[in-house]
């Protein structure tokens, strides 16, 4: 029973890693085959243009969370940044936070390629930017 408890406890920053970088994988996948998709479909330039703005909208907003959990790892490591840095970097969330909310309803009036998928990823991280804010109060 001890070796399945440490098994799950060796195979827990595989998973939390796994789970922290899924929205980029899924930005990823979506920027990579998003071409292909309008090339081969019939579709309004409209949506293609709504497509592709709610698509820089979350990975605007998906950047901001890379680099609050950037800022999360320099604090564990107890790595200085300046001020003005960590001042740019919450501002930064904050426009994420709206960043997310124009990505997830542009995702809901187009039409686009894995549209489901990086509305899930989106509001993954809207609710993770949502839930952890406050760098100045923290630092």
């Amino acid at each position: 029973m001890s070796t399945l408890i440490s098994m799950f406890y060796d195979m827990e920053v595989p998973v939390a890693g796994l789970i922290l970088f899924l929205p980029v994988l899924v930005l990823g996948i979506a920027w990579a085959r998003s071409r292909q998709f309008y090339n081969g479909n019939a579709i309004y330039p409209w949506q293609k243009l709504l497509y592709l703005v709610a698509l820089v909208a979350a990975s605007m907003s998906t950047l901001a969370y890379l680099g609050y959990w950037g800022w999360r790892v320099r604090r564990l490591y107890q790595i200085a940044l300046p001020f003005t840095a960590l001042l740019t970097l919450e501002r930064f969330l904050y426009a994420s936070r709206l960043l997310s909310a124009v990505a997830i309803v542009g995702l809901f009036i187009e039409r686009g390629l894995h549209r489901i998928l990086v509305t899930l990823a989106t509001l993954w991280v809207m609710l993770q930017l949502r839930m952890h804010d406050g760098i100045i109060h923290w630092a």
